[in-house]
């Protein structure tokens, strides 16, 4: 008997292949052809070149290869550097190197500057004030009344007045507890100084408090003590309190001094430093010390390098230090100038070729900084910490 004679054949389920459909009828002949299904399509590099690959690779050393990869990871990432920070900052270098090369055709200083009375622009040292053998040349910066600092700085230097000169770079009174105190230092020391943006805000206030009659200073022969109170309903509308609430504090002698401070200081020729100026804050470059604008070079901090013109905010513009050292090294040596100044204390102790910056915030907590400058040009920095922690202003 056969299975289909099986009376229970008939029963029982088809067998799965019978169920599997025949697509042949549909294939198209081309589908057949061998380049269709070739053999490189299961593989991103053909076989032929990843056993030539594995062949090459098969003879380099391990060592070789894993410096190969860190080599190529640091390129990668000096790359990824110059793309996003250093390429950037070298174009934006170029550009501002361009600006300082290039003097712009009605730039600052081609007009003429106007007069300003009360003031003395420019001032040579007496010579007899250079370094002599031991003596010594001490540029302080910005004492802001801190009269102990200044006497706690002087005496950790050993300051002989006999030998050695004091020079003050301006803003030696205000904010601070003691600007008399300053004051009457200098005087005794006989020191040299600048006239900063401070005092030259007070000594306004006197002159515009004293045409209008609100003011009556004692003169040089008499007591200090005999002064009109001006600080009172009528002198609120002129000019600023806090200015001449100091100013009481100060006498003829110690105001006259603050007014003979001159804005430009022209020190002298020393070995090493060429020709040496003090100001407050700053000169422009390629302009004579004549012509210079006595308010930038008590206040200004960048110059704008399109116009040349000074500011005495922080950004914006190029530190002007910036600018002047890059103009001195185009100079012939014996025309370089090198300036020390005070005023920018965010940027604090500021060195550089032919600039000092001597801010270093005594007044706001921070030190209080001499340079000091031998016969033989030989440079030193000295600080002391001021005595009250987070200052006075």
């Amino acid at each position: 008997m056969t299975y289909r004679d099986n009376p229970h054949a008939l029963t029982r389920p088809r067998p799965l292949i019978d169920l599997i459909p025949d697509y042949r009828d549909d294939l198209d002949v081309s589908d057949e052809d061998d380049s269709f299904y070739g053999r490189d399509d299961d593989f991103l590099i053909p076989p032929k070149l990843q056993a030539a690959i594995a062949r090459t690779t098969d003879r380099i050393p391990r060592r070789v290869k894993r410096y190969t990869v860190v080599y190529i990871a640091i390129a990668f990432l000096a790359l990824l550097s110059w793309w996003t920070y250093f390429g950037p900052r070298h174009t934006a270098h170029r550009q501002e190197t361009r600006l300082m090369d290039t003097a712009p055709p009605m730039g600052y200083g081609s007009n003429v500057r106007p007069q300003f009375k009360g003031m003395i622009q420019l001032r040579d040292m007496d010579e007899q004030h250079l370094p002599k053998k031991h003596g010594r040349l001490v540029f302080v910066g910005d004492v802001h009344g801190c009269s102990q600092e200044l006497e706690h700085l002087l005496q950790k230097l050993a300051f002989d007045h006999k030998h050695d000169h004091l020079v003050l770079t301006g803003d030696m009174i205000a904010k601070g507890p003691d600007s008399a105190g300053v004051i009457k230092l200098a005087q005794k020391l006989g020191a040299s100084c600048v006239r900063g943006n401070w005092e030259d805000k007070l000594l306004l206030s006197l002159a515009e408090a004293q045409h209008r009659h609100v003011l009556s200073l004692p003169g040089p022969d008499e007591s200090p003590d005999r002064k009109i109170d001006f600080l009172d309903d009528v002198s609120h509308s002129h000019g600023d309190y806090a200015l001449r609430s100091l100013a009481k504090h100060l006498n003829h002698g110690q105001i006259t001094y603050l007014a003979t401070c001159p804005v430009i200081l022209r020190i002298g020729t020393l070995p090493g430093l060429g020709p040496l100026v003090a100001v407050h804050a700053g000169l422009v470059p390629d302009l004579p010390l004549e012509q210079q604008d006595p308010f930038h070079v008590m206040n200004m901090r960048t110059i704008d390098l399109k116009t040349r013109i000074p500011s005495s905010k922080h950004g914006g513009g190029t530190p002007w230090e910036t600018f002047w050292n890059h103009r001195q090294r185009k100079l012939n040596k014996e025309e370089r100038t090198t300036v020390v100044y005070g005023h920018n204390r965010k940027r604090g102790l500021n060195i550089q070729e032919y600039t000092y910056g001597l801010d270093t915030g005594c007044v706001s907590g921070g030190k209080l900084t001499a340079l000091v400058v031998d016969a033989q040009g030989k440079t030193e920095i000295v600080h002391v910490k001021c005595g009250k922690k987070g200052g006075y202003d």
